[in-house]
């Protein structure tokens, strides 16, 4: 008979981390990943299973330690199946193992995940034009997901079986797994996506993806800006004793001034400055939307520009990937004294330095150009949103700033020589 073992991929870390089921026999391991996971402190080390204060819910239906249970009564199952056969084989166990424990689709031409494997490979288009690399990206972690629910829940995944009980459980199962309400509502449009070519295909009569009660509404995101003068501080303190949080620093406020993503402002060039009548421009083709923008160089991105000709032939600090990019910046605003708390609404206490991001640099971009009163369909050919209203939920205004431009604006009118003799008799009746 086997010997059945469950052991943690990290004992002694601070947060999850996996299970790992092993099966011994005749001096064979097989060692399959349970693709659960759970913190160590939460762990029973001589039962191999979770206290009772870790055994909750996996995927929104087992409880961890039933489904580990039943893992080992299936390991056990195909050991005897195997033996009956003959010798049991390593490699053919752990197959059959991780097949059950996480059975693949096998994607065909007229199933869902084939359907999928072609939108993933550029094989289908949408309005004719081949997907950029972040929708590629979305739609392999939608697949992914998709899989794991499959896998865990055991609930079959066909294009019949898109249905309104498949929408609940499947919801239900990305919020069990710590998946925002944001990337659920994206990863449901983009089901529904993939649904809506295979009815056009005549794949599927299924239509119970078109049903209102099928999708996640977003919610408004919480993000700070960073004001004009924010920007400018935070350029201007001194943290040459510090060049990687520099270079990261530098980055972020030439990303402030042109409004482009990461992606985008972390590879501009000198060939990407060019020169018209009126000045310098920024002339780039995204990355995300493949749109050509020209976005007027301000006297910082110059000034960055010439810092670093001298030491590199980019004429920019080399960008790190996005995540210690972030990591950076929070240390490198941390250091600049950007502390004031009370600009994130879901969290009143957390400082400036704690909320910004390599998106932060964007954002900063459009709503300080929207304060300033630059009409939204002038920002949007920088920044690409393709409606003002997507726009608008976009920007970062606080209630206090819009109150300040309706104060601005209404004492520009009563400055104004031109203003309606009417008006100008109400207001200076109402003088003491």
């Amino acid at each position: 008979m086997p010997k059945i073992n469950f052991y943690l991929k990290d004992p002694n870390s601070k947060s999850n981390t996996l299970i790992y089921l092993f099966c011994r026999f005749k001096g064979i391991t097989v060692k399959v990943s349970t693709g659960e996971s759970i913190e160590p402190r939460n762990w029973n080390f001589d039962k191999q299973r979770a206290k009772k204060n870790g055994e909750t819910a996996v995927s929104g239906r087992y409880i961890l330690n039933d489904l580990l249970d039943t893992y080992e009564k299936q390991c056990d199952k195909i050991y005897n199946e195997e033996l009956a056969n003959g010798k049991p084989d390593k490699a053919t166990l752990q197959e059959r193992i991780k097949e059950y424990i996480n059975p693949l689709p096998t994607p065909t031409e007229d199933n869902l995940f084939g359907l999928i494997d072609r939108f993933i490979n550029n094989e289908i288009t949408i309005n004719g034009k081949p997907k950029e690399p972040a929708t590629i990206k979305t739609y392999k972690t939608t697949r992914n997901h998709l899989i794991d629910f499959q896998a865990k829940e055991r609930y079959k995944i066909n294009f019949e079986s898109i249905t309104l009980d498949f929408y609940h459980k499947f919801t239900s199962y990305l919020n069990s797994s710590g998946i925002t309400t944001n990337a659920i509502s994206k990863y449901i449009q983009v089901l529904k996506t993939f649904m809506s070519e295979a009815a056009e295909q005549g794949l599927t009569d299924n239509f119970e993806f078109k049903k209102k009660k099928f999708a996640v509404k977003r919610m408004p995101t919480d993000a700070v800006y960073l004001t004009e003068k924010e920007i400018l501080r935070f350029y201007r303190h001194d943290l040459s004793g510090f060049p990687s949080y520099e270079r990261a620093r530098d980055l972020f406020v030439f990303g402030c001034l042109c409004g482009l993503r990461y992606s985008d402002y972390a590879n501009v060039k000198p060939e990407n400055i060019v020169e018209d009548e009126d000045g310098l421009n920024l002339k780039i083709r995204t990355q995300k939307t493949g749109e050509l923008v020209y976005i007027p160089c301000h006297p910082l991105i110059l000034e960055i520009f010439e810092k670093y000709s001298k030491t590199n032939s980019n004429s920019l600090p080399r960008s790190p990937s996005n995540q210690k990019f972030n990591d950076y910046i929070k240390e490198a605003a941390k250091k600049a004294g950007l502390n004031e708390k009370g600009k994130l609404a879901s969290d009143l206490n957390a400082e400036l330095w704690q909320c910004i991001s390599s998106h932060t640099a964007r954002r900063s971009f459009a709503t300080n150009l929207y304060l300033q009163g630059f009409p939204s369909i002038e920002i949007m050919k920088i920044t690409g949103h393709r409606t003002e209203r997507a726009f608008l939920t976009y920007i970062k205004v606080s209630k206090l700033e819009s109150a300040r431009r309706l104060r601005n604006h209404f004492n520009q009118m009563l400055n104004n020589t031109n203003l309606n003799p009417q008006i100008n008799k109400v207001y200076e009746s109402t003088k003491v």
